[in-house]
């Protein structure tokens, strides 16, 4: 009987499964920024539809303990699940956003590993910030899984937390990080054995929303 190489070196996990919901904030008004500044910006109009579409997925998920990031549009994001799920939330600065602004356009095809490392600017001291950003986001996660093993958490956060802890889970380099975009009121799951094993179940969840990101993937790229 053929067997699967696979299934030489995949892990036995052990019950219970600890589940990790990583939700990115809906859309802010950026409009107040300048006046608000960045972590004081609520959502928009458009945000507070996306909520109302999030708020209704959630309360289905028999969820059971919320942490949410110390900034306004991630607080937001979260207050109707709250107030309907009669939850409390533990506020997390561990789970803040991320600040990075070294943001690349470059083509992943037809170039090796080499060319890529070539054709991206300053690839050493990006791969160096990331490894950074990646090790605060891996022990946020290692603190909610010690403190919430075997249960359904939900962690509303920001892109750039979330994308650090997606490419650290899976080891990825800079090139991984910026060929990545988290939407704006998607589900990304994580799932943790007894033993510590990890793994990505689902990244940019987005089926909630009546008319889910066609132009997003791109909007956070700008010119170098």
């Amino acid at each position: 009987m053929y067997q699967n190489p696979y299934a030489k070196i995949k892990p036995k996990t052990k019950r219970p499964y600890t589940e990790i919901y990583l939700i990115r904030h809906c859309h802010p008004d950026y409009s107040l920024e300048k006046k608000l500044g960045e972590r004081n910006m609520p959502l928009s109009k458009v945000g507070l539809k996306q909520r109302k579409y999030l708020t209704e997925r959630l309360l289905k998920m028999n969820l059971e303990v919320v942490y949410t990031s110390e900034i306004v549009r991630a607080k937001e994001t979260a207050s109707t699940f709250l107030k309907r799920s009669y939850l409390r939330e533990t506020i997390e600065e561990r789970i803040n956003e991320i600040d990075w602004k070294h943001w690349h356009r470059i083509k992943y095809f037809h170039m090796t590993e080499k060319e890529r490392e070539k054709r991206l600017k300053r690839h050493k001291y990006l791969d160096e910030e990331l490894d950074k950003m990646q090790i605060v986001a891996r022990k946020a996660l290692r603190n909610v899984y010690e403190s919430n093993k075997g249960k359904r958490v939900v962690l509303f956060s920001h892109g750039n937390f979330i994308k650090s802890l997606l490419t650290g889970i899976m080891n990825a380099d800079i090139i991984g990080f910026l060929s990545l975009e988290i939407f704006q009121s998607s589900i990304s799951k994580v799932v943790i054995d007894k033993e510590g094993y990890v793994k990505i179940s689902t990244i940019n969840d987005v089926n909630h929303l009546p008319k889910p990101p066609t132009k997003d993937q791109f909007i956070t790229l700008l010119e170098d």
